[in-house]
């Protein structure tokens, strides 16, 4: 298994009955592929589409490849609720929306602490309502609170994101290893197992802890461990070692230029002032006039 990709089964993927979402691995077209960025974005909103939704994201990403109990498998086939979907999609919503919540100072909402746990003074729900998934009782608003030995209700609650992101990282595991060699430095490899699941696990934590240290290179896709140096800025690439090393960000640099000369030539036809388009693009009027002219 190549590290850093999750497996799309590539075999028929279908909804059956009983509300399960059918799939089956066909080596002859299975695919390797790296998680993209988005993919956090779009499965924690699954929980407010439709079962279309559902079957179009487990296509492109792979299946949640659980049981009905919410236990990973280990086969070429399967059959899992949609309503599992629905659930840990919610889940990961909720846990994201408390943490933000509770960065800005704020609780978080009853609705998305109901995903996570019940009331301690409630009767708690089988196992099987929370797919293997702990029940944080919430002890926020009881005296018990100051048993925790966290000064507040806020500290608790961060504690129990904390645990709750544990509980993804412990039933969906990523594992790590680092390597060193002398054309690339340090670098990381990460493992999936070909696991969706497992990448959403590590994106969610990652997401919540503002981790920034663990890059998405532009190139490869591969998570990697950026040197200590100013952040890119939001919507510059960014690459690893091993992308330098094949001088990607040099070919990115020139499919870029390519791209905002053949642009600017396009606005100009249309009629757009020179001044407009070197604003549009970000570069200077004389850049802008000098491609034109090329052009012509």
């Amino acid at each position: 298994m190549p590290s850093g990709v999750i497996a799309i089964p590539g075999g028929v993927v279908s909804i059956g009955a009983g509300e399960m979402l059918e799939w089956k691995f066909d080596f002859e077209r299975v695919k390797y592929k790296n998680p993209s960025e988005k993919m956090l974005n779009h499965f924690v909103l699954l929980w407010q589409g439709r079962p279309k939704n559902v079957l179009a994201f487990a296509e492109r990403w792979g299946p949640l490849q659980i049981n009905r109990e919410g236990d990973p498998v280990d086969s070429l086939s399967g059959s899992e609720p949609l309503a599992a979907w629905t659930f840990l999609s919610r889940r990961a919503y909720a846990v994201w929306r408390i943490a933000k919540d509770l960065d800005a100072g704020r609780g978080g909402t009853v609705e998305d602490w109901a995903l996570l746990s019940t009331p301690y003074d409630k009767p708690v729900p089988s196992a099987d309502g929370f797919y293997g998934f702990p029940n944080h009782t919430r002890w926020e608003y009881d005296e018990r609170t100051r048993w925790s030995g966290y000064r507040n209700a806020a500290e608790y609650g961060k504690a129990t994101i904390a645990s709750e992101l544990t509980a993804w990282l412990q039933r969906y595991p990523v594992r790590f290893s680092v390597k060193w060699d002398p054309r690339l430095s340090w670098h990381l490899e990460i493992n999936y197992r070909g696991r969706m699941l497992s990448a959403i696990a590590l994106q969610l934590v990652l997401s919540v802890a503002n981790i920034e240290d663990l890059s998405i290179c532009s190139g490869c896709g591969k998570p990697y461990i950026r040197a200590r140096q100013r952040k890119p800025n939001a919507g510059q690439s960014n690459f690893c070692p091993a992308c330098v090393q094949e001088r990607k960000p040099q070919r990115d640099a020139e499919r870029r230029y390519r791209g905002n000369r053949i642009e600017a030539r396009r606005l100009a036809v249309e009629g757009l002032p020179i001044v407009d388009i070197a604003n549009k693009l970000s570069r200077t009027p004389s850049t802008v006039r000098r491609w034109i002219a090329k052009g012509k």
